[in-house]
C-alpha cells in the first residue's frame, strides 16, 4: 500500500436526495482526485504526491465530516459551498475543531475568479450571452438566513453585471428575498424581454429544480465539475496543505 506523503483532502458538501446531484458531486471528487495525481492526468503536473481524497456531507446523507476526521489523519478540509452560512461556519467548523488530528479548514468556494468564470461559461452554454443572449440575468442561489451569505451573493451579482454588461440581480430559492420567481417577474415588468437564470448551485437537486421552474427564458446548469471549480479546489488544497505541513 502506498502511504500518502501529503495531507488528505476532504471535500464537504451539502447532502441531497437527488441521485443525479450525488453523481455530480461524485464527479467533482473524481475530477479533483485526477487533478491531484502526480502524473498530471489533467495535463498539468501539480507536483503533489499521492493524495487521499474523500467526500463528506453536512445534511441528508452520511458520512459526516466528523466521522472521517475521527481517525486523526492530517487533513485539508474544503467546504464546497458557494456561499458562507451555518453549514460552513458551524457544521464544518465544529467538525474541524473537534478533530483529534491536525486539520485545517479552507475558505468555502465563494466568489473567487474561478467561480465567476464558471458561472459565465454555464450561461454561455445555455445561450444567455452574446448578441442574442439575455438582456437581464437573475443569479439564483439556494438562500440563507445568514446576512453575510446573502451579501456575498449580491456582491457576485454586481460583478457579473459589470462583466456581462446587463443588469444582474441576486435572488434565492429559500430563506431570503427576493425569490427567483419574483426577480424574474420584476425584470419582465420593467421591460426586459429575455431573462436568464444563472444557477448559482454546485449540483442538481431540490433548489436547482426551483430555479428551473422560476419562469426564466433560459436557465444555466449547476456548476458541477466545471474545470474552473476543480482548479479552485486544487488551489485551495495546495495553499492550505503547505500551511498544514508547516
Amino acid at each position: 500500500m502506498t502511504t500518502p506523503s501529503r495531507p488528505r483532502l476532504l471535500l464537504v458538501a451539502h447532502g441531497t436526495r437527488s441521485a443525479l446531484g450525488r453523481r455530480v458531486l461524485g464527479r467533482v471528487l473524481l475530477e479533483t482526485r485526477k487533478a491531484l495525481r502526480p502524473d498530471g492526468v489533467t495535463g498539468v503536473d501539480t507536483g503533489v504526491d499521492t493524495v487521499d481524497c474523500r467526500l463528506a456531507w453536512v445534511d441528508v446523507q452520511s458520512p459526516g465530516p466528523e466521522r472521517i476526521l475521527a481517525d486523526g489523519v492530517p487533513t485539508v478540509v474544503v467546504p464546497v459551498f458557494l456561499a458562507r452560512g451555518f453549514h460552513v461556519t458551524h457544521d464544518v467548523g465544529q467538525a474541524c475543531l473537534q478533530a483529534p488530528g491536525p486539520v485545517v479548514q479552507t475558505p468555502h468556494l465563494g466568489s473567487e475568479p474561478e467561480v465567476v468564470r464558471a458561472v459565465i461559461q454555464r450561461l454561455a452554454e445555455a445561450g444567455a450571452t452574446g448578441a442574442f443572449g439575455a438582456d437581464a440575468v437573475v443569479l439564483g442561489a439556494a438562500g440563507s438566513r445568514d446576512s453575510s451569505s446573502v451579501a456575498e451573493t449580491r456582491e457576485l451579482a454586481g460583478t457579473l453585471s459589470r462583466l456581462l454588461g446587463v443588469p444582474v440581480t441576486a435572488a434565492f430559492a429559500s430563506a431570503a428575498e427576493p425569490s427567483v420567481t419574483d426577480a424574474v417577474a420584476a425584470f419582465r415588468a420593467s421591460g426586459h424581454s429575455r431573462v436568464a437564470v444563472a444557477t448559482h448551485l454546485l449540483a442538481p437537486g431540490f433548489f436547482a429544480d426551483r430555479l428551473a421552474a422560476a419562469g426564466g427564458d433560459l436557465t444555466s446548469e449547476p456548476l458541477g465539475a466545471h474545470p474552473e471549480v476543480i482548479d479552485l479546489i486544487v488551489r485551495r488544497y495546495r495553499e492550505f496543505a503547505d500551511v498544514l505541513c508547516g
